[in-house]
């Protein structure tokens, strides 16, 4: 389960979800249930719209190599990472010494946490420069993938969630 919080808590329940949103801070809310965590691929440009609820995501065995950069250890910066090639791997162990998330993670039961994940502004990898949510013109892509299991090449076996959102900004 995947929420988008700002003014009003909206969940992601089908494959596509449009939101409206301030030009403010928000957060995402993911409830993780088996698994560790969720791939988020997200842009400035549309290019997250070719996949759909079954096609195939090419070269998904290279995501486990990404790194957490430590502006991102325990959501320091408050950022969401954009780039055109990349994906963010969203996760929580309870035994790490760090996660993507806030700090603070709630459990529900044993098998159950809620994490958050606050934006304050996005990071263009690409140009390695942080774009302040006031100065985002464009609408903002997201595609999340929730692994369950992965074949002996690492491509994905099964999928709990597949979401894409597309958010854009109220005028001023």
């Amino acid at each position: 389960m995947i929420r988008v919080i700002q003014s009003e808590s909206t969940m992601l329940g089908d494959f596509q979800t449009n939101l409206l949103l301030e030009r403010k801070p928000f957060k995402f809310q993911v409830m993780l249930r088996g698994v560790e965590g969720v791939y988020v691929f997200a842009s400035i440009r549309d290019s997250v719209y070719r996949f759909t609820e079954t096609s195939v995501i090419r070269d998904f065995s290279y995501l486990k190599l990404l790194e957490l950069r430590d502006e991102d250890k325990f959501n320091t910066n408050r950022e969401l990472n954009i780039s055109e090639t990349g994906w963010s791997y969203w996760f929580y162990k309870p035994d790490s010494t760090e996660h993507p998330f806030n700090r603070k993670v709630t459990r529900l039961d044993s098998g159950r946490v809620i994490c958050t994940k606050v934006i304050k502004q996005l990071y263009n990898v690409g140009e390695g420069k942080v774009v302040k949510l006031r100065d985002v013109n464009t609408p903002l892509y997201l595609f999340i993938v929730a692994v369950s299991e992965y074949d002996e090449n690492g491509q994905p076996k099964g999928e709990l969630i597949r979401r894409k959102l597309k958010i854009e900004w109220e005028d001023d």
